[in-house]
């Protein structure tokens, strides 16, 4: 059975250590520069220090280096990848082909979701480019991926999404952000305009649906799912949330991680996980969850509303200025400082903070108005606080030459001393007793030490040996076990640029949807037998989008709705469909043949 990696996002290197304390085999960090979160950048010196962290338990850190470059960017792009090797960092996560064209140190990439890595003929591409692991696209089916891996080597490794906010747009190929307002996710500055609320209208102005988040996905959770993908071929499962906090992380990595543990996989880290919690990724940040297209097209994949839902906890029963009454689903519990959410009957998400729960009788903080039989959820709870603690097993041998620690996976140490240099213990119990408590200790470091064994024949006196000198070698002996265990480990096999260059993609498209912006990327790409005929919108002074495609998805508006054409060949064929958001509109395009939608920018008022 495969090595199975768990990985986590980390918004700062604080949550990235309590990623890995809640069972993550990897995280994911931005550094100060070219990531595709811009908010979440950090300093060199701290992500060296998680990388230390993170190798102790055998875990990795990869760095996201996923925007496009530009000229005059590429050697601080460089000297950036540098910096990373050198704070040990496992890998690059990239999305501009520069990287494979630069004088890199030994440091493995991974070929960013934001490539696009949807078809084989993708994944072949880059695989035969050097990557060593191709990041699948979030909304990928069980069908694409079990094609994607049949079309790349065995040691190509596959990662796949299977928590958090889906894109709705095909990774990389979103120009929505960069048409409505100059910002997109290819430059790290996504303005989230999937998320904003249109109106939906035909072609002869009539309005069929208003102010509605109609391109706002439901949240991915394939927990179900997670066999299914590891029989895929898939080796790293992934969460998205480089911007959540650290209660975000910690919930979802830890649920994971048991479901990981409950199956048996080979992980490919080390240690025992405790939680002072039970792990509910709905209690987290969601807007509702969904399998999206994992077992193929289906409707029901929107999301109420762009904000988060939270947990179900009961229905409406009558409400009354500030007093509410409900009924709570089983095991649910209320708190003072809830806050509960529902869909109005306008449908608009609204909601109100506890002041006082009393079994199903709630005191808000305000009047609302709940129809009985009214939905409603929980989106924060003030006592849900999530953390989680992340121990080795070790075992401490006293003997009367030398002290050793073993850790669970074998690695030992050992430290020199001599019995002869002390006074014999007057009580051999009360002596034991002293060392198996000062060894036990092992509070402040990454293990748990579960046995102490005396190493002395049992008619043998044992030294007398101060608390503070005992205390002091347990320190020293954890201390060099730690190095041993970060001496031993071993990084990912770093980048190699094939002797032989990739042949061309043949659905890469030949325009701004290549996301050229430098000049190494052109050369990588005409190295492969590519004719670019224009350089990505973002390094463009002035494009003009008039007329053409924004977006590409596989969701599809007609199919949420209801109106599909496949499936419905008699409704309204010729009507054209438009997205209406402060005086700019976008003409939705079906292509049927292939089960997509496009998002074509037509004009501003």
């Amino acid at each position: 059975m495969s090595i199975v990696e768990l990985l986590s996002p980390a918004g700062s290197a604080a949550v990235g250590r309590a990623a890995i304390g809640a069972g993550a085999d990897a995280v994911y960090i931005g550094a100060e520069r070219f990531g595709a979160r811009s908010a979440a950048g950090n300093r060199m010196e701290e992500i060296a220090e998680l990388a230390t962290y993170a190798h102790g338990f055998g875990a990795r850190v990869y760095v996201t280096m996923n925007t496009l470059l530009f000229d005059d960017e590429l050697e601080a792009a460089r000297q950036s990848a540098w910096e990373a090797y050198e704070a040990g960092v496992d890998a690059l996560i990239v999305q501009d082909m520069a990287f494979t064209q630069m004088d890199l140190p030994p440091i493995a990439l991974h070929a960013s979701t934001q490539t696009f890595n949807l078809t084989p003929e993708r994944a072949a591409f880059l695989a035969s480019a050097g990557f060593s692991r191709i990041v699948v696209e979030r909304g990928a089916s069980l069908e694409q991926i079990r094609a994607i891996r049949a079309a790349v080597p065995e040691e190509v490794e596959l990662e796949a999404f299977v928590h958090g906010a889906i894109c709705v747009s095909y990774s990389g190929q979103c120009y929505l952000g960069h048409a409505l307002c100059g910002r997109g996710g290819n430059r790290g500055s996504c303005a989230q305009p999937c998320r904003a609320r249109y109106d939906l209208c035909d072609d002869r102005g009539e309005v069929l649906l208003r102010d509605r988040s109609l391109l706002s996905m439901r949240d991915l959770n394939l927990s179900d799912r997670l066999g299914e993908l590891i029989e895929a071929g898939v080796c790293s499962l992934k969460i998205e949330g480089r911007l959540k906090e650290a209660g975000y992380v910690v919930n979802n990595t830890a649920y994971y991680h048991r479901r990981l543990e409950e199956s048996g996989v080979p992980r490919a880290s080390v240690g025992r996980v405790t939680c002072d919690f039970e792990p509910q990724p709905e209690k987290s940040f969601s807007r509702g969850f969904t399998t999206y297209f994992w077992t193929g097209r289906q409707a029901g994949v929107l999301a109420p509303e762009a904000r988060s839902m939270g947990e179900a906890i009961g229905t409406a029963v009558r409400s009354e200025g500030t007093a509410l009454t409900l009924r709570r689903r089983p095991g649910v519990v209320l708190h003072n400082g809830d806050g509960l959410c529902f869909v109005s009957p306008e449908g608009v998400l609204t909601g109100a903070s506890v002041n006082r729960a009393e079994g199903d009788r709630l005191a808000l903080n305000r009047p609302v108005r709940i129809p009985g039989g009214t939905e409603l959820y929980r989106n924060f709870d003030p006592t849900f606080r999530p953390t989680a603690e992340r121990r080795i097993g070790a075992r401490v041998t006293f003997g009367p030459e030398r002290i050793e620690a073993t850790d669970e996976t074998g690695i030992a140490v050992s430290l020199q001393w001599r019995a002869e240099g002390y006074e014999p213990a007057a009580n051999r119990a009360l002596a034991e007793r002293n060392i198996r408590q000062a060894f036990g200790k092992s509070g402040g470091t990454i293990f748990e030490v579960s046995e102490v064994s005396i190493g002395f024949a049992s008619d043998t006196a044992l030294p007398f040996v101060p608390a503070a000198e005992l205390n002091a070698w347990r320190r020293e002996l954890l201390g060099a076990l730690l190095a041993a265990r970060q001496a031993a480990y071993r990084r990912p096999a770093g980048y190699v640029r094939p002797a032989v260059p990739p042949s061309r993609d043949p659905g890469l498209a030949t325009d701004y949807r290549a996301n050229i912006a430098n000049a190494l990327a052109e050369r990588f790409y005409r190295s492969a037998g590519f004719e670019p005929s224009e350089r990505a919108l973002e390094a463009q002074a002035d494009p003009d989008l008039t007329g053409r495609e924004v977006m590409r998805t596989s969701y599809c508006l007609r199919r949420e709705l209801g109106l599909c054409l496949r499936e419905l060949p008699t409704t309204r064929r010729g009507e054209r469909l438009f997205l209406l958001n402060n005086g700019i509109r976008l003409e939705l395009v079906f292509h049927c043949a292939s089960c997509e939608m496009g998002v074509v920018y037509r004009w501003r008022d």
